[in-house]
């Protein structure tokens, strides 16, 4: 029999012939830790970005309601007037300035689809925070865009990650489109201060750079002053949702706030891609958000934040999360100095049926990994033993 005739690209003729978009985007390494969890017996699972608890009951009973009442069919594109209002007073009253307008995704994952695709053009640079989500650099690369990376690293074992602005404004240039910010941060559960928002926006105002900023994480703040590029940028497409603070991220509902031209571009694009959010959900929160109180929640996380931090061994030089629900230790260091590999690190701890997330999932550097800390107290509390028997054994 005679060997396959070459595709017009060179390729088996049975072979897939995939747009060389997407040849460049491998697997999340965090959803292969999650599928391998479903081949575990008891596992410990602190890597999945989901917080442990169920939405509260009153959400729950408005999306049954909603669902029983025939609210079923699309909303308008940019989602129901009310609930936009709703969202952007809020922006007004926690930050002292009123976006222009709002529109409503199918999640932050969905906003982040349309405003990368409305603003970056290939040859435009986008600037991504180092250690950031792995979805950020996947999506520039289907836009064509070119990616820079400034570094959330800290200076010394211990101290905070943190921005370093004059390293920032040196990387702007006339191609930078984006400056992108993500605070809280996953997966470092870093949160950037004041001054450090202020000088970001500062450096994309002067450069005519848009900011995205992706604030899923806000309500887990334990910082005390939390602050948007809402407030200082020129320019600022703010992405927020409901996944994480009500506990429905299978709900995928988010929203983007920003200026008239771009969300319009983005709702265009929505059109033809999500069409609109879930409907029955977005009458959900219209009608239970203003009765819920998640204040134990918040105080919960920060306990389970507060555990982890005063139990994990000193090895990890872990330095107390200042939001979101993760933690980013360093790997500990072998008795000879080195460092163990990510990889290795972590195939250790699925051996004692531990599932955490390599640190060189999210960054360019395999130097720490990710902990959730979203999980029971004494399901955290078995992880950390777990770390602490392996801290021992590699150091």
């Amino acid at each position: 029999m005679g060997a396959a005739k070459p595709s017009a690209a060179g390729r088996p003729g049975n072979a897939a012939r995939l747009a060389d978009r997407v040849r460049g985007i491998e697997p999340s390494g965090i959803r292969r830790i999650f599928e391998l969890m479903a081949s575990m017996e008891d596992p410990i699972n602190l890597s999945i970005g989901q917080p442990h608890y169920d939405p509260p009951p009153e959400l729950v009973e408005a999306a049954c309601a909603a669902i029983r009442a025939g609210k079923n069919r699309y909303t308008v594109t940019q989602g129901l007037p009310e609930l936009n209002a709703r969202i952007l007073d809020d922006v007004a009253r926690r930050y002292g300035r009123r976006p222009e307008t709002c529109l409503l995704t199918a999640g932050v994952s969905g906003g982040l689809v349309l405003s990368f695709q409305c603003l970056l053009d290939p040859g435009d640079e986008i600037l991504l925070p180092d250690p950031g989500f792995v979805m950020y650099r996947h999506l520039a690369t289907l836009c064509g865009a070119s990616v820079r990376y400034y570094d959330l690293y800290p200076e010394a074992p211990g101290e905070r990650f943190r921005v370093d602005l004059a390293a920032l404004e040196a990387m702007c240039s006339e191609r930078t489109k984006i400056v992108f910010v993500n605070s809280p941060s996953n997966p470092t559960g870093c949160v950037l201060t004041r001054a450090e928002i202020e000088g970001i926006c500062r450096i994309a105002n002067r450069c005519g750079a848009y900011v995205v900023s992706d604030e899923i994480y806000d309500f887990f703040c334990f910082a005390g002053d939390y602050s948007s590029p809402v407030a200082y940028a020129d320019r600022c497409i703010q992405l927020g949702g409901y996944s994480k603070t009500y506990g429905v991220p299978g709900w995928r509902m988010g929203y983007a706030t920003g200026p008239v031209d771009v969300l319009d571009a983005m709702k265009t694009l929505q059109q033809f891609s999500f069409v609109c959010a879930p409907a029955p959900f977005q009458y959900a929160l219209l009608e239970a958000e203003p009765k819920i109180d998640l204040s134990h929640r918040f105080t919960e996380y920060r306990h389970k934040r507060d555990l982890l931090t005063a139990n994990l061994h000193p090895a990890y030089g872990l330095r107390a999360p200042e939001g979101a629900f993760y933690a980013f230790p360093q790997l500990p260091r072998q008795a000879d100095g080195s460092t163990v590999g990510g990889d290795a690190f972590v195939a250790a701890a699925v051996k004692h049926k531990l599932l955490i997330v390599p640190g060189k999932a999210f960054s360019r550097r395999d130097t720490h990994f990710r902990v959730s800390f979203a999980a029971e107290d004494d399901e955290l509390q078995r992880g950390i033993d777990v770390l602490n028997d392996l801290a021992r054994e590699f150091a």
